[in-house]
């Protein structure tokens, strides 16, 4: 959940990790699932949740982590996305030696709760998918719980090792379905509240109705709040169609040129600033972005993406992977971009 805007109160309580967390029949079993397993309970681990992109599997893995934390200031948790996980084992294994996987099993295997958002990235490492069966072996075997969320149904995980999709199929599976109309119309109008945002009712019908998910009305907020404040006024149902209008634009087949210029117009920059040597901050931030979305929308290899992108070694292309991931987690801005970029080649494999 975004701050709000407005100053805290110091004689209200801080908010908890579930406050404003939106529970309907997309959810439900979900919610209850995570709470429980925040209390400690092992008997709903691993919890699988799946769901669409923007269905709010991260932010009940974001809400649930916290929760164990109020609870046992001490427990040893891990909150990462998937990519960070494929990217820590194969640097690991670049590195080749025992102590890199020693190091690497002592940060995963020593937790009271590991949570990894997306295990879909998994599925194009085969290094990754060897190292989490063992991990989880041993997570169960300390007492400890476990959580993910994929995009997919457990019946398309033929391509995984049997065993470690029939550990997963074995713990506690909710799906949770992309939120309707009226949760997006209760979303739109907490955050809102919550942010100290003018929006008229006609914008909220609106965007409530195009939406596909919680992530991508969080960065439509984010994005006509700014705009509202430029133009000083509230947000209508015209800035809002503009917003969607612009979102809607069509592109043609992924390719990593395509995507590269994509990304590159969404941030006024061109392509071979995004293929520079440059390390500044306005340019390092989109090219991970871009490296991430081409490897997401065509599967490119890591050497293929290290070409394109100004002749950079696969490890490199690992780490901008992980560093975009973690930056879409926590900005709902980039988020929003990176919806948008996705949804133009929404027919290409994910």
């Amino acid at each position: 959940m975004e701050p709000s805007s407005r100053p805290p109160d110091p004689g209200r309580n801080p908010p908890g990790p579930w406050d404003g967390f939106l529970v309907g029949p997309e959810n439900s079993l979900a919610h209850a699932a995570a709470r429980e397993l925040a209390r400690g309970a092992t008997g709903e681990s691993p919890l699988v949740l799946i769901g669409p992109s923007g269905s709010g599997k991260s932010r009940i893995l974001e809400a649930m982590a916290a929760d164990r934390v109020s609870r046992n200031s001490g427990a040893a948790i891990a909150l990462i996305p998937g990519e960070v996980f494929v990217s820590d084992c194969h640097e690991a294994g670049d590195l080749n030696s025992s102590e890199a996987w020693s190091e690497l099993r002592l940060r995963y295997r020593n937790l009271d709760l590991l949570a990894i958002d997306d295990l879909n990235p998994l599925s194009r490492s085969p290094l990754a998918l060897a190292e989490l069966e063992p991990t989880l072996d041993e997570l169960d075997a300390a007492g400890a719980s476990v959580a993910v969320t994929v995009r997919d149904d457990p019946g398309r995980w033929e391509s995984w090792p049997r065993r470690l999709a029939d550990r997963l199929r074995a713990g506690l599976t909710a799906r949770i379905d992309g939120p309707g109309p009226p949760s997006r119309r209760r979303f739109l109008l907490d955050r809102t509240r919550a942010r100290g945002v003018a929006m008229t009712a006609e914008a909220i019908d609106l965007l409530a109705e195009a939406a596909d998910g919680y992530r991508t009305l969080e960065g439509w907020i984010a994005r006509l709040e700014l705009n509202a404040r430029v133009d000083r006024r509230p947000i209508d149902r015209v800035m809002a169609a503009a917003l969607l209008a612009d979102d809607e634009a069509t592109a043609p087949a992924a390719s990593i040129a395509e995507i590269s210029r994509a990304v590159a117009s969404r941030f006024g920059l061109r392509v071979r600033d995004l293929r520079s040597s440059s390390r500044r901050a306005a340019l390092v931030v989109p090219r991970h972005l871009a490296i991430l979305l081409s490897r997401e929308l065509t599967r490119s290899s890591f050497a293929s993406l290290g070409a394109a992108f100004g002749d950079r070694d696969p490890k490199s292309i690992r780490h901008a992977c992980r560093a975009a991931s973690i930056r879409i987690a926590n900005d709902p801005a980039i988020a929003s971009v990176a919806e948008a970029i996705r949804r133009k080649w929404a027919d290409a494999p994910a």
